[in-house]
Order: C-alpha cells, then sequence, then structure tokens
C-alpha cells in the first residue's frame, strides 16, 4: 500500500499552515487558502479518534472515490501504550487496530481486527477515571464522543460558545444546555461527588415537585367542579330552584330545608306504601287458599281421568293403584298449610269425600262387563278434569295479579329507599366538600397534594441550601483553574485583570471584561488552552491534554489578537518543554501567517498551498461531479 502523505504530529503545538498565495498571483479560491485541506486533516483526526459523523462520512465518499483501497492511519498514544490505528474511506471495508509501533506492522499480514479494544481503551482511559460515570439527573452514561468533541471543536461553530462543539451532528447529550457545563466540570475535576449526589436528589425532588404542582390546580378544578356538580344534583331531586339559597335564612326557604323535607315526606310515604303492601297480602290469603284447593281438585280430576281410561283399555293393575292415590287424597289427615285448616273441616275435601265419580262406583269386574259404562265414565272425568283446570288457571291469574300489585308496591318503597339513601350520601358528601371549600382546604387527593407540595418544597429548599453552601466553599481546585485562566488572559491581552473563570456558569466559564465578538471568540480559545494547560500541571484534572483548532481566525478574530493567542500557545511550550518533551499537544490549522517562530519546524508539521495539486494534502483534488460542476476537498489518506 503506498502513502501518499505522512504528517509527523508532536508533543507541544503543531501548525498546519494553507499559506495564501503572495500578491495577486492567485484568483479565486487559489488566492484564498481553502479547499486545501484543513478542515479534513480535522476531520480525519476525529475519524482515527473513533468519530463517525455525517460530515466524516461525506469526506470518505469523496475520498474513496480516489482511494478505493485506501484510508487514514495514526499512531495514537494512551497513557505510554502505543496504538497503530487503520480506518479505511471505503464503507464496506474494516477498521483495523493493535497495539504497537511500527505501522508496518498493522498493515502486514494477517490484519487484526481489535479496533473495539482501541475504543474501548479510549473509553476507560479518559472516561472510567472521571468521578462519575453518569449525568446528574438523567443518569445518560458519558461517552468518550463527548470529550473528543470537545478536544476537537468543529468549525462551523465558528468558536461562538465554550460549549458549542458541534455543528449539525449534535453531541448526544439529553439536555442541550445543562449536560455540556457538567461535563467538563466531571473532566476538570471541580464536579464534586456530594455536589453530585446533591444534584440527582434536587433533580428528582424537583420532577416529584412538579409533578405535584401540575396536580394540584386540576385537583382544586376537579373539586369545585365535584361541588358544583352535587349541588346541581340535590336541585333537581328536590326540585329547588337555582337560585334558592343553600343553607337556612330568616328571610326564605333553603335547599337544607327542601332536603329535610323531600327526605321526611319520603319516609312517610315508604310507611304508608309498606302498610298497603301488608294490607294486600293479607286481603290476599284466601284467594290463595282458594288457589290451593283448585290445585288439589286438579289433581284428583287427572287420577280419575287415567283411572276411567284404565277401565276402558281393561288394565287391571292400574285402575287398583290408580284407585288407591285417590282413596288417598280424599282421606288426607292433619293441616293444611294452603287453606291454613284441618283436612277435616276443609270444604273442599269434604266436598270431594261425598262426590264419587262414576269411574270411583264402578269396581273393575263392572268395568269390564260393560264398554258403554266405562266410556261414559271415561269421557265424564275427562270432562271434569278439563273443568278444574280452567278452574284452576283462572285462580292462578288471580293470584298472579294481586302478587304483582303487592310486588309493585315492595318495590316503589325500595326504589324510594334508594333514592333518599342516595340523596342522604349526596348532602351529607356536599356538606362535607362545602366546608372543607370554606375552610380553605378541599378533597382528600387536594390536601394530600398540598402535602406533599409543602414537603417536597422544605426538602428542595434544604437541598438548594446545601449545594450553595457546597459551591461557597471556593476550593482549591477553582483556584487552580482561576489561576491559570488569569495568566493565560494576561499573556493574550497584554494585561493583567481582565480574564476569569467562573466556574458555576453555564454559559460563559471562561470571560473577559470587555464586550466585543472577537472577545466572545477569545473567550472560548482562553477557556480551551486554560484547561490543556491545566491538565499539564495538575492531578486533578481529567483533561486528555490534546487540543485541535480549526482555524480559529476565521471566527470574527482581529490579527493582533490572534497573533497573542498563538504566541501564548508556542510560550507555553517552550515553557512546560522538558527533556522528556511537551506534556501536551495542540494542533492548529491557519490560513493567516502564524507568528515567525512557530512558521518553521518543528512547529509547521505540514504547509498546504491552493493552485498546486502537490501542495494538497491528498496532493490531488477530491470531487464529485454533479451537473458538469466539481466540488474538490482536501483530506489524509495512506
Amino acid at each position: 500500500m503506498r502513502c501518499v502523505r505522512e504528517i509527523a504530529l508532536r508533543p507541544g503545538v503543531n501548525v498546519v499552515w494553507a499559506r495564501e498565495p503572495e500578491g495577486d498571483s492567485g484568483s479565486g479560491l487559489a488566492s484564498a487558502g481553502h479547499g486545501v485541506g484543513k478542515t479534513s486533516f480535522c476531520l480525519l483526526l476525529r475519524y482515527v479518534l473513533g468519530d463517525d459523523a455525517s460530515a466524516i462520512s461525506a469526506l470518505r465518499v469523496k475520498a474513496a472515490a480516489n482511494f478505493p483501497k485506501g484510508g487514514v492511519a495514526a499512531q495514537v498514544h494512551i497513557e505510554g501504550v502505543s496504538w497503530l490505528v487503520f480506518r479505511p474511506f471505503g464503507a464496506s471495508s474494516p477498521s483495523w487496530a493493535k497495539v504497537g509501533n511500527q505501522l508496518d506492522e498493522l498493515l502486514a499480514e494477517p490484519r487484526t481486527t481489535a479496533f473495539q479494544d482501541y475504543l474501548e481503551a479510549l473509553q476507560s482511559t479518559f472516561i472510567g477515571r472521571l468521578p462519575t460515570q453518569t449525568l446528574p439527573g438523567t443518569n445518560q452514561p458519558l461517552e468518550w464522543r463527548h470529550l473528543l468533541a470537545w478536544c476537537i471543536r468543529e468549525q462551523r461553530t465558528r468558536f461562538d460558545g465554550f460549549f458549542h462543539w458541534r455543528e449539525g451532528d449534535g453531541l448526544g447529550f439529553r439536555r442541550s444546555r445543562v449536560d455540556p457545563p457538567l461535563f467538563v466540570s466531571a473532566v476538570l475535576g471541580i464536579l464534586n461527588v456530594e455536589v453530585v449526589r446533591l444534584l440527582q436528589e434536587a433533580e428528582q425532588l424537583d420532577e416529584e415537585l412538579s409533578k405535584v404542582k401540575s396536580q394540584i390546580p386540576i385537583l382544586e378544578k376537579v373539586s369545585a367542579m365535584e361541588l358544583t356538580r352535587l349541588e346541581q344534583r340535590i336541585r333537581t331531586k328536590v326540585g329547588a330552584r337555582k337560585e334558592l339559597p343553600i343553607f337556612e335564612s330568616i328571610v326564605e326557604d333553603s335547599l337544607a330545608s327542601q332536603v329535610t323535607e323531600f327526605l321526611h315526606r319520603a319516609e312517610l310515604m315508604e310507611r304508608e306504601v309498606e302498610a298497603k303492601a301488608l294490607a294486600a297480602e293479607q286481603a290476599m290469603e284466601p284467594d290463595v287458599a282458594l288457589l290451593n284447593e283448585l290445585r288439589s281438585t286438579h289433581a284428583q280430576g287427572v287420577l280419575e281421568a287415567q283411572l276411567s281410561k284404565a277401565l276402558y283399555e281393561q288394565r287391571a293393575k292400574d285402575v287398583e293403584r290408580l284407585k288407591g292415590e285417590i282413596d288417598a287424597l280424599i282421606r288426607l289427615k292433619g293441616h293444611c298449610a294452603h287453606g291454613r285448616v284441618d283436612f277435616d273441616i276443609c270444604s273442599y275435601v269434604l266436598d270431594r269425600r261425598s262426590t264419587v265419580s262414576m269411574a270411583g262406583r264402578m269396581d273393575a269386574k263392572d268395568a269390564l262387563a260393560s264398554l258403554p259404562v266405562r266410556l261414559a265414565a271415561f269421557n265424564q272425568a275427562t270432562e271434569e278434569e278439563k273443568a278444574a283446570k280452567a278452574r284452576l288457571d283462572a285462580q292462578v291469574a288471580r293470584v298472579k295479579e294481586l302478587r304483582a300489585g303487592v310486588a309493585r308496591l315492595r318495590m316503589r318503597v325500595a326504589t324510594s329507599q334508594i333514592g333518599r339513601d342516595a340523596l342522604a350520601a349526596d348532602w351529607r358528601e356536599f356538606q362535607a366538600q362545602y366546608k372543607l371549600r370554606e375552610e380553605g382546604k378541599g378533597s382528600e387527593e387536594l390536601t394530600s397534594a398540598r402535602t406533599q407540595e409543602s414537603r417536597f418544597t422544605e426538602q428542595m429548599n434544604g437541598k438548594r441550601a446545601a449545594l450553595a453552601a457546597r459551591r461557597l466553599q471556593t476550593s482549591e481546585r477553582v483556584e487552580q483553574i482561576k489561576s491559570i485562566t488569569s495568566v493565560v488572559a494576561a499573556a493574550l491581552l497584554g494585561e493583567e485583570g481582565y480574564g476569569r473563570f467562573v466556574h458555576d456558569s453555564d454559559l460563559r466559564p471562561f470571560e473577559f471584561a470587555v464586550e466585543g465578538e472577537a472577545y466572545h471568540v477569545l473567550e472560548v480559545l482562553l477557556g480551551d488552552l486554560s484547561c490543556l494547560l491545566d491538565a499539564t500541571t495538575s492531578v486533578e484534572s481529567h483533561h486528555p491534554g490534546f487540543l485541535v483548532h480549526d482555524c480559529p481566525r476565521e471566527a470574527d478574530m482581529s490579527a493582533l489578537l490572534y497573533r497573542n493567542f498563538l504566541s501564548t500557545a508556542y510560550e507555553a511550550d517552550w515553557q512546560l518543554s522538558s527533556s522528556v518533551g511537551v506534556p501536551f499537544q495542540y494542533i492548529v490549522t491557519t490560513t493567516s501567517p502564524p507568528p515567525p517562530e512557530l512558521s518553521k519546524a518543528p512547529f509547521l508539521v505540514l504547509e498546504l498551498q491552493p493552485g498546486r495539486d502537490d501542495a494538497l494534502l491528498f496532493k490531488r483534488k477530491l470531487g464529485v461531479s454533479s451537473l458538469g460542476l466539481a466540488v474538490s476537498d482536501g483530506g489524509k489518506a495512506v
């Protein structure tokens, strides 16, 4: 595999300069210092460090069109371990990684596939040592990509805010304003574990408090609506007009008095109707007794008809059996429960005993001897059974009607009792709720919600006080960052007292006491450079000591401030260098000429220039043709 371009990055300051042509020798893009590969270089740095954002994917498509089997390779040092990494341009090819010192080892066969181990090394080394592995409030896991976004800012953000690291792709934080400051505090070592715990508890309490607060207006409305519904229902039941006052008045009637009167009238009516039902039951007793007598008459008639038929058909055994059943019916002894008299004085039984049917007068021998007599007996028994059935049906209908009348009376009483009980219950509930409203309380649910609100509010105030106390205790760690920020700010502006670190700000944690768009951009650079240099001297910092800026001058910064910034980075490189090297790595791309000391080796690691293919990052233009137009860009390839 042929190497198109090799770039040796060093510890300390590294400058990638897109030199603009001198004088008027160029025109168009060739004179602007753009399209040579500065941003592509930064995207490829992100790519080898595990980023797969959409901007990187777009660059890979263009690079793969020119280098189908190409990719970018890098040697990445993680906590003293040298990792060799290769990431392809093509979408279908795998990424490779292994521990080693020579890139040739990575490209040799057999190729390793331990890229996931490399990503896990980045995660465990730079995220695993943070004081918290999740964000307070959401418990969202922290990831290496969050830290990488800060270390390599996207040029499209134009350095417009310290916590604005990506444009378009986003950072993956659930709370775009709250989470980045918390994350930076964790990386800088100023996110106290106790503060994290208090924040998590405060977040939970705030969520519960918000939920209860949102319920109270609803419960208040429901309570008022329920009281109104109860009043309307009671007025409808008792027939009270709408303007009638609720409680008793000296000069006029009231809803309360009408409810009392309605309940009293209903109770009186129930007593009257119950008395009518009892009287109707007593008056019905003779008809019930007659009904039972008629049932016995019909039963005997059925037996006598069956006896006549047995005689007519000459079934001697059935004749004897049926005559025995009839005799048993006639000779009943004891008390008749239906007629409430003894059988010896029951008019029906006495009548039956004195009336002997034709079939009963015939013995079996006579019946067998005379066919006409048997036929006559059968016909007589059949007619008598029919007559008994007709009398029985008529009495059944009469008793049924009488019982239905009693049932209607009972139903009227029961219905009245249900309505009276419901009205009494509604009135009691209405009085209770009305009293609570007058006392400024409410339903049980509303009272419970207000109690919870008071309890949560008290607890929340306690958490806020504890957090305030913690934040007022300015730690030695915060003072360290304030001190180094002051030094860097003085170097940038040439005067002391203008720059400061505001550790609890979620917008401008690093700021100057002067206004202007250029100073807002410089505040971002101040913060990045201060955190980078702090990482070299503080054991509490978890910053990786690695920082990339892509053309910060293009974000509305004056040439003087820009030169001061680069000179400050150079000065830090010089002062912190030792026999083992510089303890940080800062990479910056620029179209503006860097200060003289940075415009040469070893600080100038790559010089690009428009108008010449060999001075482009890929040593050729990368283009995707569309409608006859060619869009080109630079990049880095192996």
